[in-house]
């Protein structure tokens, strides 16, 4: 008789990715609070073809990036290994997901190689870039939506459930498939990063005129937003190293 591994079993440590999501936001402020927004945000890059400011090269941005890269190697490197079918399956969808954000976030090399957007994009895309989030919200804040629902069911109620329900979770089929809790910080964090944005349009649409023409929480960040998207990408990497951990906990037990 088969039976089916526990989920958790050979996690990594939840405390390890705390500390590791504590220290990042602290830089982040730390940053905001220390240096110039535009020297923090923008340096001295520019788009190409416009002149404008170009954020991709910020503090934020860079490091979601990173982030973005990291999560595709482990993803390719995990698909290659991966012995079962719907395993494979799986992880070959996180990686054309990681790849296609990797894509969009640095406009596919655009902003590295300093083409100027033609064509199609010069006209469809508003910053003029060679990338299709830009074009509508269906390729921008559909994919946004659809992973943060992910991470909001997946990191927050399925582990939290599972701690009251003495381990059922919420999606407990395959058993490796559903983040852990160790998934949790990124998601907290997101929101924590995001939160400044979100409390300053809340103000704005009940009508509270101090802060539609004044001072505005996110005013002392600069971009609240892509610190979020870091902490989203983020998750990735949490999430990839924990399946990792746990596949290859259980692999050892069954050998």
């Amino acid at each position: 008789m088969t039976t089916t591994p526990n989920a958790d079993a050979g996690d990594i440590s939840a405390r390890n990715v705390w500390l590791m999501c504590l220290a990042l936001y602290a830089i982040f402020i730390g940053a905001a609070t220390l240096l110039p927004h535009e020297a923090l945000w923008v340096g001295q890059a520019r788009l190409p073809g416009t002149g404008d400011p170009n954020w991709e090269f910020g503090l934020a941005e860079s490091t979601q990036n990173v982030f973005l890269a990291i999560a595709l190697v482990m993803a390719g490197v995990m698909c290659a290994r991966a012995k079962e079918l719907w395993l494979r399956v799986w992880l070959g969808v996180v990686f054309i997901g990681v790849l296609y954000l990797l894509g969009e976030e640095t406009s596919w090399g655009q902003h590295y190689f300093r083409w100027v957007a033609s064509g199609w994009f010069a006209e469809n895309n508003d910053q003029f870039e060679t990338n299709i989030h830009n074009t509508s919200a269906l390729f921008d804040q559909l994919p946004r939506n659809l992973l943060y629902l992910g991470m909001v069911v997946g990191g927050i109620a399925h582990p939290l459930v599972k701690l009251f329900r003495n381990g059922r979770g919420l999606i407990d089929k395959p058993w490796w498939w559903a983040p852990t809790i160790v998934c949790l910080p990124p998601v907290i964090f997101a929101f924590l990063s995001g939160a400044p944005k979100g409390l300053d349009k809340l103000l704005v649409d009940v009508g509270v005129e101090a802060w539609t023409n004044g001072y505005r929480l996110e005013a002392f960040i600069g971009r609240a937003s892509e610190m979020e998207e870091c902490f989203m990408y983020f998750f990735f990497i949490v999430y990839l190293w924990s399946l990792a951990s746990r596949l290859r906990f259980n692999s050892g037990k069954d050998g």
